[in-house]
């Protein structure tokens, strides 16, 4: 592992043992306990609405490969930042996941051991923590890009059991929780596509920015350093540091504000759209690869998932973050993003980086609009499986 690596890792692990309860958590991905939340409740109401009942709901009891250790459909949604692919997960013989789920149950229960979430725990597992460092594709348009991905391979996974169930029972059952395990994965895409920081925030465009413009050591660590702050404060009043609203709409029409990871449950409404959304569109996933493994039938067309997944109804990214639109100095301004990351705000490289790097929005959304648009035309899929208004959406965000 490089320093770069290490940076980045202690800056995130950092992040990371920020208090959940209070709903203060600023980092790039570690909104476990929202993950899981939602892959548990959409998954039962996913059988549910197939009038499967809970105890033959197939989510509660889903072992990887080595057969050692079982996993609830919530808890490999969560997991997947810590692994490439839903084959990585099941080929995984590490015990190390175990303990983060287990304070993950425990963060949502109330309670946070001094065992959990801190940086001795996070270095221990640097296998895991190279994964995390490098989940570009968690952000927006690159995570719908592998909810289809995995979801078709759940969903093929599924049509095979089907046809074997009668002849080879075993494999059936096998192919059955596979399917399971690559939709759950799958999902923790689709969930992600629901958080602020998700949405438009250019990862991937910001990332090649810096390693083709700053100058000096670290450069791709430096512009994973910004993409996290950009992150963080998508949804914030930057004067404040409170988390107010994003502004999203879907496919559907449907139009409201969502917030970031860590802020999940904050409004106790239990009509919270930004609750309710994700929760739901986890129900529509789950339902696809259930229908195809009891009764083999493919869906045709759009995911019905992908007509919840929000794009954003912001004014341009390269307007809003500015001193001016924020009415603030430009001090002011720059310092704002820092609130909870003092460590890095005493360094003039970060907050130098950070500056220019907004300075330079309106290229790197163009670098992002371009990709879109080509990934639009080299991959049929996208447009069989993604409304049109998503993609469109995307072929503009600004």
């Amino acid at each position: 592992m490089n320093i770069g690596f290490w940076m980045t890792a202690l800056v995130l692990s950092s992040s990371v043992a920020t208090t959940v309860a209070h709903a203060q958590t600023v980092e790039i991905k570690w909104a476990g306990s929202e993950h899981l939340s939602l892959g548990e409740s959409g998954a039962f109401a996913a059988c549910r609405q197939l009038g499967i009942s809970k105890t033959d709901c197939p989510v509660t009891d889903l072992p990887r490969g080595d057969k050692k250790i079982s996993f609830r459909y919530g808890e490999i949604l969560m997991s997947a930042d810590f692994y490439n692919s839903p084959d990585e997960f099941y080929s995984d013989r590490r015990k190390g996941i175990k303990h983060v789920i287990k304070c993950t149950h425990d963060e949502i229960h109330g309670d946070k051991p001094k065992t959990c979430n801190n940086v001795a725990t996070f270095f221990s597992m640097p296998k895991y923590l190279g994964v995390v460092t490098k989940n570009y594709n968690h952000f927006g348009w690159y995570n719908m890009k592998d909810y289809v991905k995995y979801h078709q391979q759940a969903i093929d996974k599924a049509l095979k059991s089907y046809a074997l169930k009668d002849s080879n029972p075993e494999k059936s059952l096998l192919l059955y929780q596979q399917a399971m395990i690559a939709n759950a994965y799958a999902d923790h895409y689709l969930t992600d596509a629901f958080a602020s920081g998700h949405v438009r925030v250019p990862r991937v465009q910001v990332v090649e920015w810096a390693k083709a413009n700053l100058e000096g050591f670290l450069k791709k660590n430096r512009g994973d350093l910004i993409t996290m702050l950009l992150h963080d404060n998508e949804s914030k009043n930057l004067k404040t540091g409170v988390e107010e609203a994003f502004p999203v709409s879907n496919a559907y029409g449907d139009e409201w504000e969502t917030r970031g990871d860590g802020h999940l449950q904050i409004d106790e409404n239990p009509l919270d759209p930004v609750r309710l959304h994700p929760e739901h569109a986890v129900r529509e996933s789950v339902k696809e690869v259930l229908v195809a493994a009891l009764y083999g039938v493919e869906p045709k067309g759009i995911f019905s998932a992908t007509w919840m997944v929000p794009f954003s109804q912001d004014i341009p990214f390269h307007q809003k973050f500015t001193a001016s639109h924020q009415q603030m100095t430009e001090m002011d301004f720059v310092n704002s993003f820092f609130r909870k990351q003092p460590l890095i705000k005493a360094t003039h490289v970060a907050r130098y980086d950070l500056g220019r790097c907004l300075k330079a929005m309106p290229d790197i959304f163009a670098e992002f609009r371009k990709a879109v648009r080509k990934d639009i035309q080299t991959t049929p899929e996208l447009s069989r499986r993604l409304p049109a208004r998503y993609l469109e959406a995307f072929s503009n965000v600004n």
